[in-house]
């Protein structure tokens, strides 16, 4: 019953810790890489599917939706469960490439590294004030 009140919540908070850990991951490895000749930026991209994931369906519509034409937008494919979603490993561009056909710019990967830190951080003091909430219901009905 309890895993029921806070269970979309957690399982947002598990999996964007987790994919925010992946990403620091990358993003440490591009700096470690910053002087390899031929290194190729890379990062984790999860945010729009997080989004998605973490959206209730809308409710079920008399019509179905169809593409009818292929230069439609496809539909939207929501996972079926937040813990299923993945990351995306992709390339990052890159308009500073040195003659070494390094993509790693230092001052790029740093503030995304920063910015991936405060949101794993922030993240995680929701996390813990959700069970410091559940441990004061506990601990106040006895």
């Amino acid at each position: 019953m309890i895993r029921d009140l806070f269970s979309s919540t957690l399982d947002v908070l598990h999996k964007t810790l987790d994919l925010r850990q992946q990403r620091h991951t990358v993003l440490a490895s591009n700096i470690a890489n910053a002087e390899t000749p031929g290194f190729i930026a890379k990062d984790v991209r999860f945010e729009e599917a997080l989004r998605a994931a973490a959206t209730p369906p809308p409710p079920p519509s008399s019509l179905p939706l169809m593409r009818t034409h292929p230069e439609h937008m496809p539909l939207l494919q929501v996972p079926t469960s937040i813990g299923n979603m993945q990351g995306t490993l992709v390339v990052t561009p890159s308009d500073n490439v040195g003659h070494d056909l390094n993509t790693v710019s230092i001052d790029q990967e740093m503030a995304k590294l920063a910015t991936n830190t405060l949101h794993y951080n922030a993240s995680v003091e929701i996390l813990s004030r959700a069970f410091d909430q559940l441990k004061r219901t506990v601990s106040e009905t006895q």
